[in-house]
C-alpha cells in the first residue's frame, strides 16, 4: 500500500490543477461574452450619465462654449428655491395617477387572467395608449374642446369646456390612459402566478370576496403593484420645465440638473417599488 501510495504521489498535483484550469476557462469564456455588453452599457449608458451629471454643475450654455465650462452649483440651489414646487406636482400627479390605474387596473387584470378567453388579443390592443402621450394629449382635446363630443356632457353639469380642458383631473385622466396598459399588465402577470384553488378554498372556508381579495390576492399579487409607476419621464410638470429650459432657452446647465433630479426620483422611486415587491431584491 505504502509503495502505491508513493508511486501515485507525484501525479496528485496534476490532477488537481485540471479542475482549476477548467474553472479558469470557463471564467474567461463567461468574461468574453460578457464584454460586448458592459462595453455598449460603458459607453451608452453610465458614460452619457457622467456627462449629465457634470454638464449639470455648469453654468449656462457655457459647457459647449468655444471658452470652456463655468463650474457652479448654483442650477441646484435654483432648484430647492425656485423649481421645488415643480417636482413636488411631479409626484402628486404620479401618485394620483397610479391611484386610479390600481383602482381600476386591478379588476380589469382579474377579468382579464381569470374570465377572458381571448387574453391575447386584449393585451396586443392594449399596447395602443402605449405609442405616446402625444396622440393621447391630442385626443383629450378634441373631445374636451368646445364643440366636441363631450361639451352636451359638460354643458349640463355646467361645466366649461376649456375649465375642463385645463384641469388637475383632465392631466389625471390623460396620464392614466398612458400608464394603464403598465398597471394591467404587472398585475395580470402576477395573477397568473397566484393559483386559483386558493380562492376556491377561501371561498369554501366561508371568506367574502373582500376578504379573498385583501389576505389572498392583494398580499400574493404584491410584485404586480408598482408603488409608483416607471413613467416619471412623462410627469410633464417638471418634464416640460426641462424642456423650456434646455431647448428653447439653451440653458444646458439647469436643465440638466433638472433632468438629475428626475434621474435620482426615477431610482429612489424604483429601489422603493422593489423593496415593496416581496423578493424582488436580494438582501
Amino acid at each position: 500500500m505504502s509503495a502505491e501510495a508513493g508511486s501515485l504521489a507525484p501525479l496528485l498535483p496534476a490532477t488537481l490543477h485540471v479542475p482549476r484550469r477548467r474553472e479558469r476557462a470557463a471564467r474567461v469564456r463567461t468574461l468574453a461574452l460578457l464584454a460586448p455588453a458592459i462595453l455598449l452599457a460603458l459607453l451608452f449608458l453610465y458614460y452619457p450619465l457622467v456627462f449629465i451629471l457634470q454638464m449639470s454643475f455648469t453654468e449656462g450654455s457655457s459647457f459647449l462654449s468655444p471658452g470652456g465650462p463655468i463650474s457652479t452649483t448654483e442650477n441646484y440651489v435654483t432648484i430647492l428655491n425656485r423649481y421645488l414646487p415643480n417636482v413636488f406636482v411631479t409626484l402628486q400627479l404620479a401618485f394620483l395617477a397610479t391611484a386610479v390605474d390600481l383602482i381600476f387596473g386591478f379588476p380589469f387584470a382579474y377579468i382579464l387572467v381569470r374570465k377572458v378567453r381571448y387574453r391575447t388579443l386584449v393585451r396586443g390592443l392594449m399596447v395602443f395608449p402605449m405609442f405616446g402621450a402625444l396622440y393621447i394629449a391630442f385626443g383629450m382635446r378634441f373631445i374636451l374642446l368646445p364643440g366636441g363630443p363631450a361639451t352636451p356632457i359638460l354643458q349640463a353639469l355646467g361645466i366649461a369646456s376649456t375649465d375642463a380642458l385645463f384641469s388637475l383631473p383632465s392631466v389625471v385622466f390623460a396620464m392614466s390612459i398612458f400608464t394603464f396598459p403598465f398597471m394591467v399588465l404587472n398585475i395580470g402577470t402576477a395573477l397568473s402566478n397566484v393559483d386559483p384553488t386558493l380562492e376556491e378554498a377561501a371561498a369554501c372556508l366561508g371568506a367574502r370576496p373582500w376578504q379573498t381579495f385583501a389576505r389572498i390576492l392583494l398580499p400574493l399579487t404584491r410584485a404586480g403593484e408598482p408603488l409608483l409607476l416607471g413613467s416619471i419621464n412623462e410627469q410633464r410638470a417638471l418634464a416640460w420645465t426641462v424642456y423650456q429650459r434646455g431647448v428653447v432657452q439653451t440653458d444646458y446647465g439647469l436643465s440638466t440638473a433638472m433632468g438629475t433630479v428626475l434621474l435620482v426620483i426615477a431610482f429612489v422611486v424604483t429601489y422603493l417599488s422593489l423593496r415593496y415587491s416581496r423578493g424582488a431584491l436580494v438582501e
